[in-house]
């Protein structure tokens, strides 16, 4: 599914070298960015901070759990897309798991049978094909991105509207993105109180946690001089 701002939710905010990033889009990507810093000051974080506040860790929990089950599915068709089929039974094998023995995905019995969370996307699988990252971008609410990631996660979205139905994909959408902020919400907190350039760092994080992931990115980042 599409991935808000809260894709930073694993970012490591540690100490890392400054890339100096190709970003033609800038001026915009800055406009987008200091609107979402709004939305998150003013929606967002009383959202998350109220939902923390007033629903128990293990409800919490759950949730999240139920949501990440129901992307298994979405996770086996990228890895079959990709040829990578043992990420593709892996997540097979956890939704099958986790429906059943985990109640919905409730709780995570297939982690406890040694099958942990994998996460593959068809962004994931664009990488494979060798697919060029192209410019940087923020998106509004959604938060950064690339060309290639954007993409792949609209088309993503228009697949499952075809088969669910757009009300079933834009409400599962806006539920697993407000729970992937929440839980990224601190890490973000984070980053704009050590950050003289909050927009810069998140760019650098972001695209360094994507080139770790996606080798045909990394000739793209050069540290600075």
């Amino acid at each position: 599914m599409i991935r808000p701002i809260a894709l930073a939710a694993t970012l490591t905010l540690a100490a890392a070298p400054a890339l100096a990033a190709q970003d033609p889009l800038e001026a915009a990507n800055r406009r987008i960015h200091a609107f979402n810093q709004v939305a998150r000051a003013w929606v967002l974080a009383p959202v998350a901070q109220a939902y923390a506040t007033h629903v128990p860790q293990p409800v919490r929990d759950g949730a999240a759990r139920a949501l990440a089950n129901l992307g298994e599915p979405v996770t086996a068709a990228a890895a079959l897309v990709a040829g990578e089929t043992g990420i593709a039974a892996h997540a097979a094998w956890r939704f099958g798991i986790n429906t059943t023995l985990g109640l919905g995905g409730l709780r995570d019995a297939a982690a406890a049978r040694g099958l942990a969370p994998r996460s593959f996307t068809l962004a994931d699988a664009a990488c494979r094909w060798g697919v060029p990252a192209g410019p940087y971008l923020v998106l509004p609410l959604l938060g950064p991105a690339t060309l290639r990631d954007a993409a792949a996660q609209a088309l993503t979205a228009a697949a499952l509207a075809q088969v669910l139905g757009s009300d079933a994909v834009l409400a599962w959408g806006s539920a697993d993105a407000m729970a992937a902020y929440i839980a990224a919400h601190p890490s973000l907190e984070r980053l704009d109180a050590e950050s003289l350039d909050a927009y810069a760092a998140l760019r650098s994080v972001t695209l360094q946690r994507r080139a770790a992931a996606c080798p045909v990115d990394r000739p793209a980042l050069e540290p600075e001089e």
